[in-house]
């Protein structure tokens, strides 16, 4: 694996969505997908009214594969995992063979935990308990928070937690 280049940030904590993204780069992968293919899957899975790029899926997955370290919340594998997760991703098996092949590591979060320090759970109730844990862990970990939310990155950075939005990744 290669090292991290100046700028890429050497421990990165990925959401929801974005890692639904991952999960979705290491299918295209492992299949050997034409443009044409990757765009539609892209935006079904993504399903939001803004779009999102190849180039920017693929600026995701460079800083994915280059960080020294890659973390999840148990919050965030539930999510990705769940029913309306999976749904989402097709063949949603295999792409859990992405944790193990790239060391991603899975945090826990208590909300208990997170609830009974003041300004988490404040967070907690404005965003919820999985983007809470987030930040809670990224600060923990010495993270970046790699998230298309702009409320999460807000938050993040008010709590001194480095954060990084797509459109971001490509430059770095």
């Amino acid at each position: 694996m290669a090292g991290a280049r100046p700028g890429v940030p050497r421990v990165i904590a990925i959401d929801t969505n974005l890692f639904t993204l991952v999960l979705l780069c290491h299918r295209f992968k492992s299949k050997g997908l034409g443009v044409p293919e990757r765009e539609r899957e892209l935006q079904e899975v993504w399903g939001r009214q803004d779009t999102v790029s190849l180039e920017q899926l693929d600026a995701l997955w460079r800083i994915f594969e280059r960080a020294h370290r890659r973390i999840v919340t148990q919050h965030i594998v539930a999510e990705t995992f769940s029913n309306r997760g999976r749904k989402r991703l097709k063949e949603w098996r295999h792409a859990i063979g992405l944790v193990p092949e790239y060391n991603v590591e899975e945090r826990s979060c208590r909300i208990c935990d997170l609830h009974a320090l003041t300004d988490f759970r404040e967070i907690m109730e404005e965003l919820g308990p999985s983007d809470a844990g987030l930040i809670y862990t990224a600060k923990r970990e010495g993270a970046t928070i790699v998230t298309e939310d702009q409320r999460l990155r807000d938050l993040a950075y008010h709590h001194g937690v480095p954060a990084l939005a797509l459109d971001q990744l490509g430059r770095l």
